[in-house]
């Protein structure tokens, strides 16, 4: 069964927030793997070395990482591990880099600010659902054609053609509640074979 429980982000985005003079980076952007999310807060780092904290969170499937570099426990990194929760966001990394301005925040504000500063990032993002995809053969006389050809244009696309004895569609569908209407519209005469099945990514439409 494939998991479309889930939201993630199309691309990388990077906002600014100045909080009692501190400057907060965040950086979002969709990682496939754990190995890549590493890798993802080393180039920050880099990016960014002279910054006096480097806080990260991601979520990779089961994986929940959080890391708060220096600030008081649980005050940076898992406030924003709890933002990606809230939005229920998978396979993305969080990092919020932040150079200091001379003022104290206190534990409540350091939370308030790493977690908007997720938020911000989020809601300057373009959020993505996951579409299940099923790709399917069907086999069927040729007079049956209009008929598949008509019904199939509501219900996902007809990757390739091929004209042998019978012809032949390789389709990929949005939806597997369709066997009892292709059989009842070529009256038993279509051969239905399941090939494989992936997720596709589209914007989620607010």
């Amino acid at each position: 069964m494939i998991n479309i429980d889930y939201k993630t982000i199309q691309k990388e985005v990077v906002v600014e927030q100045e909080i009692s003079k501190s400057k907060f980076l965040s950086f979002l952007t969709p990682v496939k793997d754990e190995d890549e999310a590493k890798s993802y807060l080393k180039s920050i780092k880099k990016l960014h070395p002279k910054a006096t904290h480097h806080c990260s969170a991601f979520i990779v499937d089961e994986i929940e990482r959080s890391n708060d570099d220096g600030e008081p426990s649980s005050s940076a990194g898992l406030p924003m591990l709890e933002v990606l929760r809230g939005n229920n966001l998978n396979r993305v990394i969080a990092v919020v880099v932040r150079y200091y301005g001379g003022t104290n925040l206190g534990v409540g504000g350091l939370i308030r600010a790493y977690g908007s500063s997720v938020t911000l990032a989020i809601e300057s993002s373009i959020v993505m659902i996951p579409v299940p995809v099923y790709i399917y053969e069907f086999k069927f006389p040729y007079s049956f054609t209009n008929d598949i050809e008509v019904y199939l244009s509501d219900l996902g696309e007809i990757v390739d053609r091929q004209y042998d004895d019978l012809a032949n569609y390789q389709v990929a569908l949005l939806d597997e509640n369709f066997k009892d209407d292709l059989n009842n519209l070529t009256k038993g005469q279509i051969e239905i074979i399941k090939l494989d099945e992936r997720i596709d990514f589209r914007e989620e439409k607010i």
